[in-house]
């Protein structure tokens, strides 16, 4: 689907953001791969956002929003329309006793951190997970036993066509790393509710997952994070290795040998090579374990 640069041109007039026509996501994704995106703007705040959302609406034109761009995979046609990047403008932080408000843009490891030195517990799980905070509301991130449904409150944004809408804990559809929102809705921020800790212990649980990371994760290379969900009462890791894939490459993408759950960029990957890989290991694993492996990783864009 081709959009008109007319079109385009007159979304970028409606923001006072940053505006990048032809922006390749390899740029903006923590695997290092994607093509271009027609149009990507980084809103300057939430007014903006809005005015933005509205003439979006009214054009027709298609709309992705984007955190820190990990858990994606973005094809080597790029994207038709619309990036919406959500980080300078919403990266706000308030505290009011053991509540937390929180931007759509803040980075998740410095709320980690930061949770940690104000002895706030119920983030620990979150030590070494790349992201942002909207992000890891839209995949329900988690880790370790804890996930962002155990701490979330309220969850406030926009509507596809610009109206602001706030909706309770209760009203989002949570499940394991996903949760369903009203379509084309745009998260801006977060209230979490987190429990009074001990800072030491806080910490100790934080440094004794971070070194579990660190030993499993190749975290030096460019990935998605994990390619799989975990099925029930099993490991997507261990299905992997089961199946003798530890090590596969395709061109520049390659299953880790540290742990055959990541697919890593280890120089050059495209997009298609790392469709490749996930299609070989969903195949192999069905036929030599008798499982099928559901991909948490989200797949966007043109081939």
């Amino acid at each position: 689907m081709k959009i008109s640069s007319d079109i385009l041109k007159q979304l970028a007039a409606r923001t006072k953001g940053q505006c990048r026509f032809r922006e390749p996501m390899s740029r903006h994704t923590s695997f290092r791969i994607g093509g271009p995106a027609d149009l990507l703007v980084v809103p300057a705040d939430e007014a903006d956002l809005q005015n933005l959302l509205a003439g979006i609406y009214r054009s027709g034109v298609p709309c992705l929003v984007l955190g820190n761009g990990t858990n994606l995979l973005v094809l080597d046609g790029g994207i038709r329309g619309v990036v919406i990047k959500m980080t300078a403008g919403f990266r706000q932080a308030e505290r009011k006793e053991n509540t937390l408000k929180v931007g759509a843009g803040y980075a998740l490891p410095r709320l980690v951190e930061g949770s940690a030195e104000m002895s706030l517990a119920g983030l620990e799980w979150g030590v070494g997970i790349p992201g942002s905070v909207g992000g890891a509301l839209v995949m329900n991130a988690g880790a370790y036993g804890g996930q962002m449904s155990d701490i979330v409150k309220k969850v406030w944004g926009y509507t596809r066509s610009g109206d602001r809408l706030t909706l309770r804990a209760g009203q989002i559809n949570f499940g394991y790393r996903h949760s369903e929102y009203p379509e084309g809705y745009v998260i801006t921020g977060t209230e979490l509710e987190m429990l009074e800790g001990r800072k030491n212990r806080i910490k100790s649980a934080m440094e004794q997952w971070m070194k579990k990371r660190q030993r499993n994760q190749p975290l030096s290379l460019p990935s998605a994070g994990c390619i799989f969900k975990n099925p029930v009462n099993d490991s997507a890791r261990r299905l992997i290795g089961v199946a003798g894939l530890r090590g596969k490459k395709i061109g520049g993408a390659k299953v880790s040998s540290k742990h055959a759950n990541f697919i890593v960029n280890h120089g050059g990957a495209r997009a298609a090579d790392v469709l490749k890989l996930i299609e070989i290991i969903k195949e192999r694993t069905y036929k030599t374990i008798g499982i099928e492996l559901t991909p948490e990783v989200k797949t966007v864009g043109e081939p």
